[in-house]
């Protein structure tokens, strides 16, 4: 009698610790790709600060009004520095499969860390050759760092 009583006890305990398993937080539960596009998506991002290359044709204070907004597979931007939409562009996007970054449409990579509900950081690189467009010659290339809200 006392070893079944023993045995049923044991049972009940590793019921119920089956059943608090699986009442995790579903934020945990999702796939980090996943993850990535629902806080991505969750509002539209202002910029807080940007850092950019030396030998650009813009500079921090130009991006101020600069935002973005994501849906599942694409993202619109807008309030760029005057000419350099190509810096960050509207249009589609992937997140890779761990979520720490985003392959634009135009096949830039950009780095997202961190990311968090409130902020995150993108850093990319503009390649060689990208200018501000209308026949000007200044540049846009080099390494970007947007700091977003």
């Amino acid at each position: 009698m006392k070893k079944l009583r023993l045995t049923l006890l044991t049972a009940a305990i590793f019921t119920t610790l089956l059943v608090f398993q699986n009442c995790g937080d579903k934020k945990k539960d999702e796939e980090p790709r996943q993850l990535t596009i629902n806080i991505l998506k969750s509002k539209t991002w202002e910029v807080s600060s940007v850092v950019v290359p030396a030998n650009t044709a813009t500079e921090a204070a130009d991006w101020v009004n600069f935002k973005v907004a994501f849906s599942e597979t694409t993202m619109t931007t807008s309030g760029h520095a005057t000419g350099s939409t190509a810096v960050w562009p509207s249009g589609s996007y992937t997140v890779s499969e761990d979520g720490k970054s985003i392959t634009r449409e135009d096949g830039v990579v950009m780095q997202l860390n961190p990311l968090t509900e409130t902020n995150f950081t993108a850093r990319f690189t503009v390649p060689d050759g990208t200018d501000i467009g209308g026949g000007r010659i200044a540049a846009l290339e080099g390494e970007y760092t947007f700091n977003m809200q």
